[in-house]
């Protein structure tokens, strides 16, 4: 792990930093992002997911019962007729589902794409803590994942913290043939409970028909909001010039002084967005656009519509 000597603003993610947010974010809720954090008109709550309510004990069966909450195992075993009671259930499980694919050790200027993602889900990951959420996280990286379990306490919070600043001081993210962003929507498909709540904070890049499959099926069960971490390059224009740039272990060059290679270059920056449009529209998920090239906090303050 790096040393305080050797953090770098921007790029290495420190733990007390992340703890710190806490104090920007007094009095809010995540509600409030559910409400009005959306790239595109007409958002709104999705409905709870799941029962939302908790088993609590079994009774003997009183006529008017439902019959749907016969409890079949304690009426085989002792003869008699017995009836689940429920009560309901007062905490939702978080999940805080952080891709750090290679794509995201990037960025122009101010901070990486990765850093921009751990001061989001602090930021998320407190929102949540103060709506008395158990918090659990999914952080996958190029090389390893982690995964939180959600807990009562911020201990799972806080946990998820450490493994963003790990994540932070690898020296150069190899590359890796698996789609990271495919395999983190899959470990969430393993570990979400129906009713979860899951932060999915991506740069979406590796976008495929493979993740719209993932996240249809984890939209069904779950509510689900998007937190689209971009650098700025990949939505406003270059200025003309050549930029040498590595894809694939291979440098490769983009002359934007010849129109084609700029046109082509607007034309990926549109599309990319309005398949992010698309999707969170599709899957009714609130869609909060971060740039790592500004402010976090003040991004997501201003999405609250608290600045």
């Amino acid at each position: 792990m790096a040393t305080n000597a050797d953090k770098l603003p921007g790029i290495s993610v420190d733990v007390e930093d992340l703890v710190r947010i806490r104090g920007h974010l007094s009095g809010m809720s995540l509600s409030s992002v559910r409400r009005r954090a959306s790239y595109r008109a007409g958002a709104r709550d999705t409905r709870m997911r799941g029962r939302g309510m908790e088993y609590e004990e079994s009774r003997a069966y009183v006529a008017g019962d439902d019959v749907r909450t016969m409890d079949w195992r304690v009426m085989a075993r002792t003869g008699e007729a017995h009836t689940k009671i429920y009560a309901e259930e007062k905490e939702r499980r978080f999940l805080l589902a952080i891709d750090l694919s290679p794509s995201m050790y990037f960025g122009t200027r101010n901070a990486f794409k990765s850093w921009a993602a751990a001061q989001t889900a602090a930021h998320v990951g407190w929102l949540a803590s103060f709506a008395g959420d158990r918090i659990g996280g999914l952080i996958v990286s190029p090389e390893v994942h982690n995964e939180v379990r959600p807990g009562k306490t911020r201990s799972g919070l806080l946990a998820v913290f450490h493994h963003l600043a790990d994540a932070s001081n690898i020296d150069m993210p190899p590359e890796n043939d698996t789609n990271r962003l495919n395999f983190l929507l899959r470990e969430l498909q393993r570990v979400a409970k129906p009713g979860s709540i899951i932060a999915l904070i991506t740069d979406f890049i590796g976008l495929d028909r493979e993740s719209l499959e993932l996240l249809s099926a984890l939209s069904r069960h779950n509510d689900i909001n998007a937190f689209w971490i971009h650098d700025e390059t990949e939505t406003d224009s270059w200025p003309r010039g050549y930029y040498p740039v590595m894809i694939n272990r291979q440098k490769l060059g983009i002359d934007l002084n010849k129109p084609r290679e700029d046109d082509l270059l607007r034309r990926w920056q549109r599309q990319h967005r309005a398949r992010i449009e698309a999707l969170t529209t599709r899957f009714n998920m609130p869609l909060v656009p971060v740039c790592c090239n500004r402010d976090v906090t003040a991004q997501i303050l201003h999405r609250l519509s608290l600045t």
